[in-house]
């Protein structure tokens, strides 16, 4: 749980499941009420099945792992980056594809675009985890979805030119309206 903390992680990574194994179970207590719960721990997906083994173990070795993932990257089909993450047909509907989203991430820690996709693709959004280099995979609709952080990934050279990343600002804030009286 807490190797989300870059003084525990010294530059390593976790190598975790695409899909959560966990499930947070209690809707209240000290940390915790229903919204909370109802509104972060309800909607996540989370794999059901038991006794999931791992394949291809050696590819997750640092070396091989990059020439998987730019082998990935570079074959992936780009979705149609003038629809907006949130829209039902966003990611196709279609069956063991491989799609790349290119998201603007002008920096390792510019995580603006990535949190407001989070929400659509109801992916954990409160802090950020469980990406590579500016990159993250997951699967839906049963195909493999990957975000690319452009400049700051080094996969962003898979970027076809003519595709302008994804960008989406932050939500605002109004100052409260004072009262006409």
């Amino acid at each position: 749980m807490w190797m989300r903390l870059p003084s525990v992680r010294k530059g390593r990574e976790c190598i975790i499941p695409d899909v959560s194994r966990t499930y947070h179970f209690g809707a209240r207590g000290l940390n915790m009420n229903n919204y909370f719960h109802e509104h972060y721990f309800a909607t996540h997906k989370i794999n059901e099945l038991p006794n999931v083994k791992m394949k291809n173990i050696e590819s997750l070795k640092s070396n091989e792992y990059e020439k998987l993932i730019n082998k990935i990257v570079s074959k992936a089909k780009p979705v149609d980056h003038n629809k907006h993450p949130c829209d039902k047909d966003f990611i196709p509907d279609t069956k063991g594809e491989t799609y790349v989203t290119y998201l603007r991430m002008d920096h390792a820690t510019d995580w603006t675009t990535f949190k407001a996709m989070a929400k659509c693709f109801k992916l954990w959004d409160l802090d950020i985890r469980g990406f590579h280099k500016s990159m993250w995979r997951f699967f839906l609709k049963g195909n493999h979805v990957v975000l690319v952080g452009v400049p700051a990934s080094p996969y962003a050279n898979h970027k076809p030119a003519n595709i302008t990343p994804i960008y989406i600002p932050p939500p605002t804030t109004q100052a409260p309206k004072k009262d006409p009286k």
